[in-house]
């Protein structure tokens, strides 16, 4: 009986190793204008299977619909050099950071790996909501008795 145990154990832990995994951090984030954020993506790919032969693809769903963002350590969006995958794919880490961050940058990001037979694994999603920068303050006050002269100051 022991023995059987075991075999089932073995067994299952093999098949657990054969699926494809993908673990994808935060669920949510919140950034202030020009914070730099990461999301983390963490993959497996099946017993045997290379990690360099798998393609991984970023991509961004909000109000406007989907946008491809990385695909393989290449931006997807034209003119942006503030998005990047920081992680080592070949050691099955596709983390992607964000400099800078925007208005724009809002939406849920979504980790996706592609392995060699077409099977597509991806993440729960990372929402990222963003914090817009509070403009210049002005602050005005009447400087003598008789109200003639405004002075104001300026506040970042």
């Amino acid at each position: 009986v022991a023995q059987m145990i075991i075999d089932l154990f073995v067994k299952n832990q093999l098949k657990s190793c054969s699926q494809p995994f993908l673990s994808q951090t935060p669920e949510k984030e919140k950034a202030k204008e020009g914070e730099t954020i990461v999301f983390g993506c963490q993959y497996n790919s099946p017993q045997g299977s290379s990690l360099n032969n798998l393609t991984v693809k970023w991509y961004k769903q909000d109000g406007k619909g989907r946008k491809d963002v990385m695909e393989n350590n290449v931006t997807a969006l034209e003119n942006n050099t503030r998005i990047f995958m920081t992680g080592n794919l070949s050691e099955g880490d596709a983390s992607l950071t964000i400099l800078k961050v925007t208005a724009s940058d809002h939406g849920t990001y979504y980790c996706q790996v592609i392995l060699s037979n077409g099977d597509v694994v991806t993440g729960d999603g990372t929402k990222l909501r963003i914090q817009r920068a509070l403009g210049k303050i002005l602050f005005c006050f009447l400087k003598n008795a008789f109200r003639d002269f405004l002075e104001c100051l300026q506040v970042d």
